[in-house]
């Protein structure tokens, strides 16, 4: 019998480490059961994180180079539209669907190329400061031609309906693996004194500020993790090793096996000043760790209800982060509350779940 499913492809830059190649790879690997699924990638990779081997990963190129000027943007995206909108016209892909702020404006050019419908998912906090200008006017020009805006809250949602003038919009958070969820162990309070932190090691995260507060709080027998990699690595290093706290704080190389650390770790600290939806925030919740987070714009609000199922403190106040990461540390109390609490939110994100939701709005535009 001859295979009629309809063929999708996401367009993202590379499957490396990172919260929206994570959210492609748990799709993937649920609607490969409805559809044929590709991922087209902008260099040649390596993905991170394991994929169904039915799904086909396209390279555009195996490698490019940073453009120096506004024109070598120009000239390399718009080379990177011609070999994405040649890569759909070959493999006949019937919709495609954008990740983060640049794939999504060559996936909607190549879907009006190719006539074919695109939906675009923005992951970024839209009211973040550091985004080029040359992607915010194409932004603002390319958005409204894709057939539907995917974004992860609905705080979000509000931003850009003032500000971007998209046929649909509709909220989709995401997703957590089973397979991810399969592997988590029953919280207990003979785990190891482990404060665990998981992210890049950039100016957004804010790593120093957990290093600061773990400083602080002068634990004798704790550890601080902090799980990544990033331009501020070294950064930290001279940081920790300036606080003569190299014995007790360890940064350590993103791993595939994150799960063992939400296993063994008692306390979960995120210190970002800007999300988009933190990924490793929803995951720590879901293995059950009591957790303390900054309250940024997007994301962490919509996890924690604060002093409920974990601790939220605003972005800047330094001495409450200090004070509540204290209370996680020494009232054991929270820790079997805050747990059992923080997995039952987590629940409704499991990705059988919102790979439901996604599955319903990629027929509807399919058949539009």
């Amino acid at each position: 019998m001859k295979d009629t499913k309809k063929k999708i492809a996401f367009v993202i830059g590379a499957m490396s480490p990172g919260g929206a190649e994570r959210v492609i790879t748990n799709l993937s690997n649920q609607l490969i059961n409805d559809f044929e699924v590709t991922i087209i990638t902008f260099t040649e990779e390596e993905p991170f994180y394991p994929l169904n081997e039915s799904v086909n990963i396209v390279p555009c190129f195996k490698t490019l180079e940073a453009p120096k000027s506004a024109i070598g943007s120009l000239k390399l995206n718009y080379k990177l539209l011609k070999r994405v909108s040649k890569i759909t016209k070959e493999h006949n892909i019937d919709l495609l669907i954008g990740f983060i702020t640049s794939a999504n404006v060559i996936a909607t050019l190549a879907a009006k190329l190719n006539k074919i419908p695109c939906l675009i998912s923005e992951r970024n906090d839209p009211l973040k400061g550091d985004i080029p200008k040359f992607w915010l006017i194409l932004r603002k020009l390319v958005y409204p031609k894709a057939d539907c805006l995917i974004v992860q809250t609905e705080k979000v949602k509000q931003v850009y309906a003032n500000t971007i003038k998209t046929k649909e919009m509709v909220v989709l958070p995401n997703p957590i693996s089973t397979d991810l969820s399969k592997l988590r162990k029953d919280y207990s309070t003979d785990r190891e004194n482990i404060i665990l932190s998981v992210g890049t090691f950039n100016n957004d995260k804010r790593q120093e500020r957990i290093i600061s507060a773990f400083e602080d709080l002068q634990l004798d027998d704790w550890q601080l993790l902090l799980l990544g990699d990033g331009p501020n690595e070294s950064k930290l290093k001279t940081i920790v090793k300036d606080r003569n706290l190299s014995h007790k704080v360890t940064l350590i190389p993103k791993v595939k096996n994150v799960e063992d650390y939400y296993n063994k770790a008692k306390i979960f600290a995120f210190a970002s000043k800007a999300e988009g939806f933190p990924n490793v925030l929803l995951e720590a919740m879901h293995f059950g760790l009591p957790s303390l987070s900054t309250d940024c714009n997007y994301g962490p609000s919509e996890l924690i209800e604060d002093g409920q199922n974990g601790f939220l403190v605003p972005v800047n106040d330094q001495d409450l982060f200090v004070e509540k990461l204290g209370e996680l540390v020494f009232k054991k109390e929270l820790h079997v509350a805050f747990s059992k609490k923080s997995r039952d939110t987590t629940e409704k994100f499991i990705d059988t779940h919102v790979t439901s939701s996604w599955k319903k709005l990629i027929l509807r535009h399919l058949e539009a």
